[in-house]
């Protein structure tokens, strides 16, 4: 009976060990994985362009550029496939993490900022800064561009442009903008959505079809009949405004008609007019793409 006891307690101290190794083993993998390659910020010719088509929620895919410059800088280009053709930037500087492996982005809020650096690739991490696996993981690559002569390089088609830097500047401009105490603000105002691309819109019970800018953070949230819709707005100047990175808690309903209309209203809106408490979205200066008025 002892001799049995020992044997069956052999065993599970072997077994509980195999599974400490095994732990220690997947762990040491994941770290390796985080890594990358060690002091790649001087192994590797990291400086250049990266560019790829990242996964996207709610759009067809974002089209990124990421430029790496020897100064510690970066510039991001990104354009959202499906929504319009605004080309949306971003500048600041980088940092590395200790191994030399991992570029971190400053200035970057409410989205990914750091990539694994490879030979001629970037592979972008999740939000906290760990590797994205699953089917979809070998689509979060970057790949590095060849030098091209400026002879040959063909002018960029023009779009419109939107920097994304100015996100303390807008905060600013929306003070400057608003209306006198006692009247509605663009910011911390609830808007209802009256006309959506000039057609009257009826609300279909409560929630009523909505929107509200955030002053102090540069976000938006609103409602068009079944998802609620988040994102960033920026604006470039006093009369201009522009929204990012929207997104939606992803449910299906049965109408999602004017959803799918205010969604793209939102890609497509350059800037704005506030008079006698009636808001308008505007593409350009002439084309009145929604029209709100203060919720009750």
């Amino acid at each position: 009976m002892y001799k049995k006891t020992v044997l069956v307690l052999s065993l599970l101290a072997l077994l509980t060990g195999c599974q400490k190794q095994s732990k220690v083993e997947n762990q040491s993998k994941v770290e390796t994985q985080l890594i990358g390659i060690p002091n790649a910020n001087k192994l590797v010719n990291y400086q250049g362009t990266y560019k790829g088509v990242l996964p996207c929620a709610d759009c067809e895919g974002i089209e990124m550029s990421i430029t790496l410059n020897e100064n510690a800088t970066y510039a991001i280009k990104s354009q959202y496939l499906g929504k319009g053709n605004k080309i949306f930037e971003q500048h600041g500087t980088f940092s590395w993490n200790k191994a030399g492996s991992i570029v971190i982005f400053d200035n970057i809020d409410n989205a990914p900022n750091q990539y694994v650096v490879e030979k001629n690739a970037l592979t972008q991490l999740d939000m906290e800064g760990k590797i994205i696996t699953g089917s979809s993981a070998t689509k979060y690559v970057l790949t590095k561009q060849k030098a091209v002569s400026e002879t040959t390089v063909a002018p960029e088609l023009e779009k419109p442009v939107v920097n994304l830097n100015n996100k303390i500047v807008a905060q600013t401009v929306i003070k400057q903008v608003n209306p006198a105490v006692g009247k509605v603000t663009l910011a911390e105002t609830k808007w209802k959505l009256i006309q959506l691309y000039g057609k009257k819109v009826k609300h279909r019970g409560t929630p009523i079809y909505s929107l509200k800018l955030n002053s102090k953070d540069g976000r938006f949230s609103a409602y068009a009949g079944c998802n609620t819709l988040g994102g960033n707005y920026v604006m470039p100047s006093p009369a201009a405004l522009s929204f990012s990175n929207t997104l939606s808690t992803m449910m299906v309903c049965d109408k999602m008609d004017t959803e799918k209309r205010f969604s793209k209203m939102l890609g497509e809106t350059e800037s704005y007019t506030l008079q006698d408490n009636i808001l308008q979205f505007k593409k350009g200066k002439k084309e009145v793409l929604a029209t709100f008025v203060p919720s009750k």
